[in-house]
């Protein structure tokens, strides 16, 4: 039908016929090359869970960095110095955010000792009271400049 190159098509049809939709529409909205598309497709098939699924459909570019070990670009000649700054900071938060997130849900739990969980007690609830300090500016944020 055109609406896909046959390089695209190729990519998607690897992906399980109950999940083609989903990843076309975030390929279209994100604007995906076809490299991309290809590196989304493989992460896709490599996930285990339907959380990782809805990260990837949702960030499929971070989601690429975060696989590559990559922080995403640091530099958008659209923005001024202070947005470039706000980009750089946010993308690296959001770095560290998504690998503290899968730790938390997956990961290392269980590996840590009664004497690691007493020391490390303060420090997680530091993160809780300023994450969620940091998540109800960020929403206001969000409000403001979707109504400006």
């Amino acid at each position: 039908m055109g609406l896909l190159s046959p390089t695209a098509a190729r990519q998607v049809v690897r992906l399980p016929e109950g999940n083609q939709a989903e990843v076309l529409e975030a390929i279209r909205r994100e604007a995906l090359t076809t490299a991309e598309l290809s590196g989304v497709v493989d992460l896709w098939l490599r996930c285990s869970e339907r959380r990782q699924q809805q990260y990837l459909l949702q960030h499929p570019r971070e989601a690429l960095s975060q696989a590559k070990g990559e922080l995403p670009a640091v530099r958008d000649p659209r923005l001024s110095e202070a947005g470039n700054q706000v980009w750089k900071r946010v993308g690296l938060l959001l770095d560290v955010l998504g690998r503290m997130e899968v730790w938390l849900a997956h990961q290392g739990r269980t590996g840590l000792t009664p004497q690691d969980r007493v020391i490390l007690t303060p420090r997680f609830q530091k993160l809780a009271r300023d994450a969620g300090s940091v998540a109800a500016l960020s929403k206001d944020f969000v409000s403001e400049l979707e109504h400006a």
